[in-house]
């Protein structure tokens, strides 16, 4: 009986470490010396936004950054979160996308709210490219 309670609790311990233990963070190569982290979601509220725009973002990864030689190498980490607007305080999801170069000592960092305000909805690709563009890529250029 001892032997019992004590197998039903090492399962239980292990059923809640395995619900505790913090998700992976997901690295993708999108092009030879470009990466993309995918820090993983802890807000249920952003879930479906994040789902959407992820595909968009590493397509607009793939069009926007030109290939780089290896002393240029750029990795880009994308955190999903939420950010109030406005005096209403309305709740809308926002990337956190931060940029860094292979030896360079800055960070690049952008928040993009995933609610076009042109479109009454999600964000498209080119406003995706047009961001990255302008807040990512431009200051990260390697010189």
């Amino acid at each position: 009986m001892l032997r019992f309670k004590l197998g039903m609790v090492a399962a239980f311990a292990f059923v809640i470490a395995a619900q505790i233990a913090p998700a992976q963070d997901r690295e993708t190569d999108i092009k030879k010396n470009v990466k993309l982290i995918e820090m993983p979601i802890t807000i249920d509220l952003v879930a479906d936004s994040a789902k959407q725009f992820l595909p968009i973002l590493r397509d607009s990864v793939k069009e926007a950054v030109p290939e780089t030689t290896d002393e240029c190498a750029l990795t880009l980490r994308v955190q999903i979160a939420v950010k109030e607007v406005g005096t209403a305080k309305i709740k809308r999801p926002m990337a956190r996308i931060t940029a860094y170069r292979k030896n360079s000592r800055q960070e690049f960092v952008g928040d993009f709210i995933l609610y076009s305000f042109v479109n009454a909805g999600p964000v498209n690709k080119e406003e995706t490219v047009q961001f990255l563009k302008k807040q990512i890529l431009a200051p990260a250029e390697c010189h």
